[in-house]
């Protein structure tokens, strides 16, 4: 931010010193700026990376197009390989943001030197929803940045709505991206005692698919079956943040770690291979339910709910590993009552463990999550700013930022570059 800010107040002085120069009128560099950076950052990555020395160039670039009449008369020429503004309609891409994370979604436009789209996502006073837009869409290739959080069905109708208003405005190609894909705990139309159960995960879908959607970038979805639920002509992208927390691990200094899985067998070798390719010895371990009917695998979907956590403390907790005096990582896609992971933390810390870290991509966090994390054996609870947390903050709690993962995977989408090479 004090980069951005630095830079428009260095294109000020540029600009009144050219303006003096060269005779000629001008306003604020922020609109002509944000549209440079765009197109840098989408079309030759100059400041995806969030290079502060392109941000400089560019706003000089700026101050050189302005003049650019009156340069060629006094001899001047353009500064070589910087891409200079160009009307606004040139642009064939526009970013916007609903009301579930808006500032996650400015960090992704910052990041990819833009500003976000020109539009109101509000509500009548009744709370149905209105979608207008101020920027033009037609033609251009749109992308939606919008969690289905709490509160999920305003979130999933404000996200439809602005798929269906795009759809009408006669936008060419609409992305959704949904950092926490919400209903995706509903998989399976037959409940583990044999009662018809919702298959919300697929209605979501069948919805999206309904109003227009032409592709779907989530992260960490609950099951990778999900992106079966889509039909064949939509994309869908379910990116792995495992290269995004790596770098945050191996800072913990390790010691002999162990990868326990909580539902993510798959993940879990993953990072155990990463850690261990990084440098770092990893094992791996299991942990299972044990209930009336016998063991129950924590990795099907038979576990008990997560949203019931005297389901969950009522039964035994197995490990098949070893983790005495070694730091355990738990790995979960979400948490949300946090009664699977204290309960685990807890029986793991029993068995010898030394540091025990949580790691999730989502932090629902209902109820007294927060207060049952603190009172647990875990050290430290490590997610991804893909739900905003609020008030729900504790020392226990770090949260890395998503924004640098969505922003990249936004400019090979668009580029049509390789997205699987991020994760």
């Amino acid at each position: 931010v004090e980069a951005m800010f630095t830079v428009r107040s260095m294109a000020s002085r540029m600009g009144n010193m050219f303006s003096r120069r060269m005779n000629f009128s001008w306003s604020s560099p922020r609109p002509v700026l944000a549209r440079l950076l765009r197109k840098s950052a989408m079309e030759r990555k100059v400041i995806t990376r969030g290079g502060f020395a392109a941000a400089v160039a560019s706003a000089a670039a700026y101050v050189a197009s302005e003049s650019l009449s009156r340069a060629e008369e006094l001899g001047v020429h353009q500064p070589p390989n910087v891409y200079l503004p160009t009307n606004d309609q040139a642009y064939d891409f526009r970013i916007f943001s609903g009301n579930g994370n808006p500032v996650l979604a400015n960090e992704i436009a910052m990041r990819l030197g833009c500003q976000l789209g020109r539009a109101i996502i509000g509500s009548f006073q009744d709370g149905e929803v209105k979608i207008r837009f101020y920027d033009s869409v037609r033609g251009k290739n749109c992308y939606i940045i919008q969690p289905t959080c709490y509160p999920p069905n305003d979130n999933l109708m404000e996200l439809l709505l602005t798929i269906s208003t795009l759809r009408r405005a006669s936008a060419q190609n609409i992305t959704a991206i949904l950092p926490y894909y919400g209903y995706s705990r509903q998989l399976s139309p037959i409940g583990k005692d044999g009662e018809g159960t919702s298959l919300a995960a697929a209605d979501v879908a069948l919805m999206l698919k309904t109003v227009g959607v032409d592709q779907v970038i989530s992260v960490d979805m609950h099951r990778d079956q999900i992106e079966g639920f889509f039909d064949h002509d939509i994309t869908v992208e379910n990116l792995d943040t495992t290269k995004s927390m790596l770098p945050y691990l191996l800072s913990l200094g390790l010691k002999d770690p162990v990868c326990v899985s909580i539902g993510r067998v798959k993940k879990t070798k993953y990072l155990r291979d990463s850690l261990t390719k990084a440098g770092v010895d990893t094992d791996m371990g299991f942990l299972f339910y044990q209930g009336k009917g016998g063991f129950e695998n924590i990795n099907d979907d038979t576990h008990p709910d997560e949203t019931d956590p005297t389901t969950v403390l009522s039964h035994k907790t197995e490990f098949v590993g070893d983790v005495k005096d070694r730091d355990v990582l738990i790995l979960t896609d979400l948490i949300d009552t946090g009664a699977r992971v204290t309960s685990a933390a807890d029986h793991l810390q029993g068995l010898g463990a030394n540091r025990i870290f949580a790691l999730t991509t989502h932090g629902v966090m209902t109820g007294n999550c927060v207060e049952a994390l603190e009172k647990s054996a875990v050290e430290e609870v490590v997610m991804f700013n893909t739900i905003p947390l609020k008030d729900k903050t504790s020392p226990k709690i770090r949260v890395l930022s998503i924004a640098p993962l969505l922003a990249e995977t936004i400019s090979r989408v668009h580029t049509c570059g390789s997205v699987k090479d991020l994760y």
